[in-house]
């Protein structure tokens, strides 16, 4: 895990950008995409893609708010919102206007990642961490938090979301993790994540060091290359 400080998170995209490039020239590559504070950041590293190269794009989500397919909370609606482009990319959503029901649609997605998974030559992750120590939507202490999971992508009940995620064995399927967190309140989850090796019930984002190539942007602290 390699930890950077920089001045905006403009800059931390900038190598998440060549990853890309780069991953896309090879072959099939997978781009993990997370909502919240990182969406802007997706949208603009979209758009410094060539539409050629998207082609070889597949493009899906970390976590998801479950609910009516479009619906206002929906990360995926954020990102169009937004002003996403997908080019010629290949998109698996989570959520269908076909289907409302949690665990048809749990039980979906996880069966189309796994595929677009066991495809790609490249899986890259974007992610983003609360002050809590939370990744995708894996909350502290919560159902998600658990590494006996077995599958990909799992859910539970939270405040005020059902979530959809995931799991650990998920992230672990990620060959490049880029997370990208920025501002005062996330200073202590930073710190931990560089300083401790907590439990990743206690602090999910741990998981982050168990990808091969990890990497870490915020404004907060300079950490020691792990």
């Amino acid at each position: 895990m390699q930890i950077y400080k920089v001045g905006i998170p403009e800059i931390a995209i900038a190598p998440l950008t060549s990853k890309l490039k780069s991953a896309l020239y090879i072959g099939p590559t997978l781009w993990l995409m997370p909502g919240g504070s990182n969406i802007k950041l997706c949208v603009t590293i979209m758009s410094r893609l060539d539409s050629d190269l998207t082609a070889n794009l597949t493009l899906a989500l970390t976590d998801e708010r479950f609910g009516p397919y479009n619906h206002s909370d929906s990360n995926w609606t954020q990102l169009i919102n937004e002003g996403l482009a997908v080019k010629n990319a290949r998109v698996i959503e989570v959520l269908q206007p076909e289907n409302n029901d949690l665990a048809g649609t749990v039980a979906a997605y996880s069966s189309k990642l796994e595929l677009a998974m066991e495809e790609s030559t490249t899986i890259i992750g974007q992610f983003g961490m609360g002050s809590d120590g939370h990744i995708a939507g894996i909350l502290p202490n919560s159902a998600a938090a658990d590494d006996s999971l077995s599958g990909i992508v799992t859910s539970y009940v939270s405040d005020p979301f059902t979530r959809i995620t995931l799991t650990f064995n998920g992230i672990r399927r990620v060959k490049s993790a880029f997370l990208i967190a920025f501002g005062p309140e996330k200073q202590q989850a930073l710190t931990n994540l560089a300083t401790l090796n907590l439990p990743l019930s206690t602090q999910p984002a741990q998981i982050i060091k168990e990808v091969r190539e990890a990497y870490v942007y915020n404004d907060q602290i300079i950490g020691e290359n792990q």
